[in-house]
């Protein structure tokens, strides 16, 4: 697969997942889309310079365009800020062959509860099992995405959820699933997430000014393309604007698309 990383400084955290996925360097082409213009390379990745900061969204859909060749498999959309379980990428590549998903995310120590581990540890320390599970929308931290769902629905909507980017990866999920496609959570992979090390270097005013453009951003975008109800349809609670456990069980008909034209 071709693993495409945006970056904008941190570059430290950007080594060191560069040094996991090269553990199965078999399997991947990684691609560092150096957003800052300061990157250097530690390995075999291919760094591409856009000039100006393009932002996650815009990053991830460059180098994909740009780094894409047809025995690419698959695209894992990957922040730099996360440490990797080992067997990541064959994870997460047996759950789409074992289930055909049109998405696939692992496990985390992050927000999402459908994606969260009960426990969180050390990814030196996590256990694979071999476990698939059905999810409403797979979280933008990390995201397998096959070449034929890119075929079928393209790429990140980058333009509505600019500069930010929030709200994108639940928009592209939503656009999935409306094409009938399944979106999985394995835990066969699991990932640390440092979050939002790129806001507290990106803008001015650290991590509140992350969160003030692109918290509103991602809820108006997410309203106008799929209605007042687009909560509902990515399986978020209304009252606890979170998502059901891991080991709930959720059925995509539940959540039928209104999208809004």
């Amino acid at each position: 697969m071709l693993v495409v990383i945006p970056v904008y400084g941190q570059h430290d955290l950007t080594h060191a997942v560069v040094d996991d996925l090269a553990r199965e360097a078999a399997l991947v082409d990684v691609a560092v889309v150096d957003n800052g213009g300061d990157y250097s390379a530690i390995g075999s990745e291919d760094v591409l310079r856009p000039g100006s900061n393009l932002g996650w969204a815009a990053g991830t859909n460059l180098g994909t365009v740009e780094r894409r060749r047809p025995e690419h498999d698959g695209f894992l959309w990957l922040n730099n800020d996360t440490r990797l379980s080992t067997g990541f990428v064959s994870g997460l590549l047996r759950c789409w062959e074992e289930t055909g998903a049109g998405i696939v995310g692992p496990v985390y120590d992050c927000h999402w509860l459908h994606q969260r581990l009960r426990r969180a540890v050390p990814v030196s320390r996590y256990r694979p099992r071999h476990r698939h599970h059905q999810a409403p929308f797979i979280d933008g931290t990390a995201m397998f995405v096959p070449a034929t769902t890119v075929d079928t629905i393209g790429l990140l909507d980058a333009e509505t959820f600019a500069p930010v980017g929030w709200g994108a990866e639940i928009d592209y999920s939503l656009r999935a699933r409306e094409a009938g496609l399944d979106l999985m959570v394995t835990r066969l992979s699991y990932l640390n997430h440092a979050k939002s090390a790129t806001g507290r270097v990106v803008f001015e005013g650290g991590l509140q000014e992350y969160a003030e453009r692109g918290l509103p951003v991602a809820m108006d975008g997410l309203e106008r393309k799929w209605g007042p109800d687009w909560r509902r349809q990515a399986g978020i609670d209304a009252e606890t604007q979170q998502t059901a456990p891991l080991l709930s069980r959720f059925s995509a008909s539940r959540f039928r698309s209104s999208r809004s034209r």
